[in-house]
Formats: C-alpha cells, structure tokens, sequence
C-alpha cells in the first residue's frame, strides 16, 4: 500500500513537472505596421473583436490605424491554439491605443496558430458603442 502511494506521488509529480515544462515553452509575438505618429496612449478598456460573424461597423465611424499580426508556436496539441493568439492579437492593438479590431482571422496548425487583423479608433466611442449595439454586432 505504501509502495502504490509512492508510485501515485511520483507519478503526480512528473505529470505537473511535465505539463510545467510545456507551457514555459510556448513562444508568442506579436507585431503591427502602424506608424508612429498614428499611434494613441493605451487605454485602460480593452481592444473589442468586431467578429466578421455579424454585422459590420460604417467606416464612418473609424479611423483605420493599420494591420496588428500575432504568432503563437510550441503549443500542445489539446490547447485553443486560436484563442492565445487572438489574446495576443488584443494585447497588440493596445499597445498601440486601438479601440477595436476588424477583419479578423486566425489560421491554426496543430502546435501554432497566426492571427491578423485591422486596427482601428473610434471617432466617437460613445457614439460608436451605441452603434455597435443597435446592429447588434457580434463582439469577442
């Protein structure tokens, strides 16, 4: 009995050591080709995903920044590979003081995934926001 518990312990260490290991070797990266001078401070609300599965936003009510690309690579075959990558995606249009993204897609592989997308600054935020809801845009 003793044994068996031992071989149980043993085995529960490797499997976190291992799963440990996995994540810290994931590498991610981001980009954009946005020019310094259209560039905003961050903001403190987070970067909406406009999803290409509803309806669009009028590109009156926005100003194009430029494109945001993310990479996402060594990654387990079980994780969202999309997922991560849109976080970096988001993360990436912060950075640069986007409001939304648009035209989003991602393209999986089975240990990495590629994400693009359009960044772009509201002209109004509240008016846009409102925008956004009366369309009922599908926001990620």
């Amino acid at each position: 009995m003793k044994g068996m518990m031992i071989s149980i312990l043993l085995g529960m260490v490797m499997l976190i050591g291992c799963k440990s290991y996995l994540h810290l070797s994931v590498d991610r990266s981001s980009t954009s080709d946005i020019p310094f001078e259209r560039r905003k401070p961050a903001s403190a609300n987070k970067a909406i995903i406009i999803s290409t599965n509803g309806p669009q936003l009028e590109p009156k009510y926005y100003e194009v920044m430029g494109k945001v690309m993310s990479q996402v690579e060594n990654m387990t075959s079980l994780e969202n590979h999309c997922m991560d990558a849109m976080e970096m995606l988001r993360h990436e249009a912060e950075k640069v003081g986007a409001d939304a993204l648009i035209n989003v897609s991602c393209t999986p592989d089975k240990y990495s995934a590629n994400a693009s997308g359009t960044a772009i600054a509201f002209r109004n935020s509240e008016e846009t926001l409102k925008v956004l809801r009366d369309i009922k845009a599908v926001l990620e």
